[in-house]
């Protein structure tokens, strides 16, 4: 009787060591099933999230492009940058629109590192660029205030000789000489507001408006001489 008892345990005793291993291998596999759940979920939320802090970096280079004079040195690169920059915002207020787990803004982190990124080449030029024009603008500042200087000569002795060519022309040599002389002033004040490309071009035309003058004397001068 007890062998019998014996004979039958043994196969129970095999069954239940048969099912032991399987019901293990179920739970590390609802496990590992978890993990992949929640990684992909986790992926699925990370694209769903509106890259705000992105947003605000490329705002910011956009920003500081603007106050080093992009718009003034770079136009047509600074357009470009904030259309971008402005895509970009489209792009986010587009997925925003859509349900959490259709989100895809991918493509705006794309544009937004990519305005980082431009925004960044731009300030530098800008700075190269705004270095070189005022080093012209102090060089054409310097000519014309010569050529004005010129000019105040020309006045004094025009004022000396009334009799001569110069002296039916010194009333208009006086109002050119008072009119360079305020052109002059906006040039000392365009400089002083960093906007040295229209201080250049205020100087240029400074000297070439005496070089004219000039010239008209000259020639009544040579008309008058006998």
């Amino acid at each position: 009787m007890c062998i019998r008892e014996n004979v039958n345990l043994t196969p129970a005793a095999d069954s239940e060591k048969l099912r032991r291993p399987t019901t293990a291998h179920s739970i590390g596999r609802t496990r590992r099933l978890a993990c992949f759940a929640l990684t992909a979920l986790s992926l699925v939320v990370a694209c769903a999230k509106a890259p705000y802090d992105g947003q605000q970096a490329a705002e910011k280079a956009v920003q500081e492009a603007r106050n080093v004079g992009a718009p003034i040195y770079l136009p047509k690169e600074f357009s470009a940058l904030e259309a971008k920059l402005e895509t970009a915002k489209e792009e986010i207020s587009a997925q925003y629109k859509l349900s959490e787990f259709r989100r895809d803004y991918s493509r705006a982190n794309s544009l937004l590192t990519e305005t980082q990124v431009e925004g960044s080449r731009i300030i530098a030029e800008t700075q190269k660029r705004k270095q070189d024009a005022k080093a012209a603008a102090l060089q054409e500042r310097e000519q014309a205030e010569e050529a004005v200087h010129e000019v105040r000569e020309l006045v004094e002795r025009a004022e000396k000789t009334p009799a001569s060519s110069l002296g039916k022309v010194s009333d208009e040599l006086k109002a050119e000489a008072g009119e360079l002389n305020r052109t002059l002033a906006e040039v000392e004040t365009a400089i002083e507001a960093d906007n040295h490309l229209v201080a250049k071009n205020k100087a240029k035309a400074v000297q070439e408006k005496i070089h004219k003058l000039q010239g008209e004397v000259q020639d009544r001068a040579k008309s008058s001489t006998p």
